[in-house]
């Protein structure tokens, strides 16, 4: 158990919002789960979180995978005490995908002991418009690392998951010939020549699982949230 003590002026407050929210320890602890939470995860009772791990809650929603995946973006936020967002797909265990978005969590000594997680809904949302293949159920909103311009990572998205150039440049409004030449310079940034080197070297860099923000925009997806098109291409 912990003997971390959240302020009963926070979980009123978060009890009332429809929304679903939470607060964790850096180990996955659950310490505050609201009842929007507890419906999503698909619990009776807030109560069925509190004080217990991932792997302690009977729910469709905590995978092994997807459990490694969460516990290794809370060890990130805790060492950077830098936020996350993430796009989440769990078909086999939600009707719909959500957004989280995760923050650090400070004790009164300015410690960071956990994460505060907030979760948001899409109004809109058709997974087959822009997913075809087979993607991790956590997939980040925020870009790993700047090896690829916004426009790139657009491009390898598409192209992890074995489209064409001709799709690719369908969805993006690019002819397939510029695509083709797009997909030659990312090669030579990777220092690679085949499709499986590429794979590797996205995956190395978790570049698999960062889900570009054009591909969020309302025009796209009718998505219903604060991310901006990025005019990097």
């Amino acid at each position: 158990m912990s003997d971390i003590v959240i302020p009963e002026m926070i979980t009123r407050s978060l009890d009332m919002l429809p929304d679903p929210y939470c607060i964790q320890t850096h180990t996955g602890l659950f310490l505050y789960a609201n009842l929007s939470l507890a419906k999503l995860v698909g619990v009776r009772s807030p109560n069925e979180l509190r004080e217990r791990y991932y792997h302690e809650i009977p729910s469709p929603l905590f995978e092994e995978d997807v459990i490694n995946q969460w516990q290794e973006q809370d060890k990130r936020i805790v060492e950077n005490r830098k936020p996350l967002s993430m796009l989440e797909v769990h078909p086999g265990a939600i009707d719909s995908p959500y957004t989280v978005r995760k923050v650090p969590f400070y004790n009164n000594d300015n410690q960071c002991i956990g994460v505060f997680c907030s979760v948001k809904y899409f109004e809109v949302f058709s997974p087959n418009d822009f997913i075809r293949g087979k993607l991790p159920g956590s997939l980040l909103l925020n870009k790993p690392d700047d090896t690829f311009t916004e426009r790139e990572c657009e491009i390898a998205f598409f192209r992890l998951q074995g489209m064409s150039s001709k799709e690719i440049g369908s969805i993006l409004c690019l002819s397939p010939r510029t695509i083709e030449c797009r997909l030659s310079g990312m090669y030579m940034k990777a220092g690679v020549k085949h499709l499986d080197d590429f794979k590797h070297f996205c995956e190395a860099r978790n570049l698999h699982r960062y889900l570009p923000k054009r591909l969020l925009s309302r025009k796209i997806v009718g998505f219903e949230g604060d991310y901006t098109e990025d005019s990097d291409d």
